[in-house]
């Protein structure tokens, strides 16, 4: 039976609406050009709400970056992220998960977060539906390029994009995925199918204890019988939540299994930064050497600098 999805659009201080116990990034943007609202969906009897933010700097529709939170669900570091892809020329999305009932955020225990997430890990059509839904949400907003989509996630929604690759073909307009420190790497459900066009990418850190040699071989050995595109970025002295500014520096004590890692983070946001011009075909990216040297002025739609001729 088809689900009948109802999206309301609600301006609102990014804020609004969460846990408001939560830890301050930085503002990287003019935000007199950031305009952010909340979006009501659902996912069968499930009430959610997503964060979407766009620059006015431009007008029209534009690529759409989803993002799937971490297990704490959306906080101000899955907005902060979202605002950024927004300052970039992309609208950015935040997915809800658990729902408009659970009050989400760092102010989360725990063990509340365990009892939230397990009942998609153990059951992959229902994770799949879930992060199904944000996508087809997304297709219904008028800032949105419909057949320009990628979709990110960090830690437990690292794992809920690799579920959303592996619901192909019911993922109409997305073109890749790319999980931040995801978990886990591999499925209870099916497994992703050949013939996929996705793109599909894993952030990993080398020394991430929830990530065993095992999955890592379980999840290239799938990627490569889809016979896809992918990559797995593994990055040295590194533990689980690398990306995630609020975390102490990890200080390399092997008892520790989270903590940021500045060069870490910055090279798998660069790195992702490279894989959507390429996907949303914004720049030439035939030649890494003679394209545009990784600047695209989105104002303008003209490339930057090459980087030597051709």
């Amino acid at each position: 039976m088809g689900r009948l999805y109802l999206v309301t659009l609600l301006f609102l201080s990014p804020l609004a609406s969460w846990a408001q116990n939560d830890y301050d990034y930085p503002t990287l943007w003019d935000p007199n050009t950031i305009v952010s609202s909340s979006v009501d969906y659902a996912d069968g009897d499930a009430k959610l709400k997503g964060y979407l933010a766009y620059s006015n700097a431009t007008s029209g529709p534009r690529p759409v970056v989803i993002i799937y939170p971490d297990w704490d669900g959306i906080s101000n570091y899955e907005r902060f992220r979202a605002n950024l892809l927004a300052s970039m020329g992309y609208a950015g999305f935040v997915a809800d998960v658990y729902s408009q009932s659970v009050q989400q955020g760092p102010s989360i225990p725990v063990a509340n977060r365990s009892a939230l997430m397990m009942p998609f890990r153990s059951n992959s059509s229902y994770w799949r539906s879930r992060v199904v839904a944000a996508l087809t949400t997304v297709r219904t907003l008028d800032i949105a390029q419909k057949d320009k989509i990628f979709a990110i996630g960090y830690c437990f929604g690292g794992g809920g994009v690799f579920e959303l690759a592996r619901a192909w073909p019911n993922t109409p307009g997305l073109l890749g995925v790319g999980g931040f420190h995801p978990g886990p790497l591999v499925t209870a459900g099916p497994k992703l199918q050949p013939g996929s066009p996705l793109r599909v990418y894993a952030f990993s850190g080398a020394d991430d204890p929830g990530i065993t040699g095992d999955s890592v071989v379980a999840w290239k050995n799938e990627m490569e019988a889809a016979n896809g595109t992918w990559g797995f970025y593994n990055y040295g002295h590194t533990v689980h939540a690398f990306t995630i500014m609020e975390n102490p520096v990890w200080n390399g004590d092997k008892n520790v299994s989270n903590g940021y890692n500045a060069a870490s983070d910055h090279a798998s946001w660069w790195a992702l930064r490279g894989i959507l011009l390429e996907a949303f075909q914004l720049t030439n990216t035939s030649n890494a050497y003679t394209s545009a040297g990784g600047a695209y002025d989105y104002q303008t739609g003209i490339a930057g600098a090459k980087l030597m001729s051709a």
